[in-house]
């Protein structure tokens, strides 16, 4: 174990790799931290945190969580985080998440990329380059705003929990898009997060490409 600063923190079991990370009121077990800032977190069983600053966050059975921002968090049964920024949010289920900013928002068995969600419920969900906000999504494919397929037997639904319809439940047709949500109205949906440097190659990292990572379901 090589900490360079672990100040009132916990290590339990065999197995721990601390190096180069600065931990502050952490519980740690059998997990792999590098070149990471950690406050009051608990990490548990994780296969590896690298390139992360994180606070007040969970880590559970997770998989690879890497250069991104967490805060308030949970990450649980082998989900993933990359290049991201994630704020209050839990993701379970196998989901992954790369180069997106997620705020107060529920992700279970799903892929993201490149997408902004807030306040949002998503389960078994394909969605990439999208802005979503205050909707309930579930087993749809969605690109650029607009649904394109589906994940499974079911139709792709969604429900507002806000505004004057929050809470109805709406069957959504394959090649259009939430109303109110017209892609074309949101210019700053090509536009990618906040670029994390891609230097793996001198940290000393697994090597483990995000953009390798499969899909939790094949649509």
């Amino acid at each position: 174990m090589d900490n360079d600063n672990a100040q009132t923190s916990t290590f339990n079991g065999d197995g721990n790799t601390i190096t180069r990370s600065c931990l502050t009121n952490c519980t740690i077990n059998n997990s792999c931290v590098k070149r990471s800032t950690l406050s009051d977190c608990v990490l548990s069983k994780v296969e590896e945190v690298s390139r992360i600053t994180a606070q007040k966050s969970q880590f559970h059975d997770a998989a690879i969580v890497e250069r991104s921002d967490i805060t308030e968090s949970t990450i649980q049964t082998q989900s993933s985080v990359c290049r991201s920024t994630i704020a209050r949010s839990v993701f379970q289920d196998k989901s992954t998440v790369k180069r997106s900013t997620v705020t107060g928002t529920t992700v279970s068995n799903s892929q993201l990329e490149r997408s902004t969600l807030t306040n949002c419920v998503i389960t078994e969900c394909t969605i990439e380059r999208c802005d979503f906000q205050g909707l309930v999504l579930k087993y749809g494919i969605w690109k650029r705003n607009e649904l394109v397929g589906k994940t499974g037997n079911h139709n792709p639904i969604f429900i507002r929990n806000h505004g004057p319809r929050a809470g109805q439940s709406a069957s959504v047709a394959v090649g259009s898009s939430i109303p109110g949500l017209d892609p074309k109205s949101h210019a700053r949906q090509g536009d990618p997060p906040p670029n994390y440097d891609d230097d793996s190659h001198t940290s000393g990292d697994s090597g483990v490409d995000c953009g390798d990572l499969p899909p939790p379901y094949k649509p």
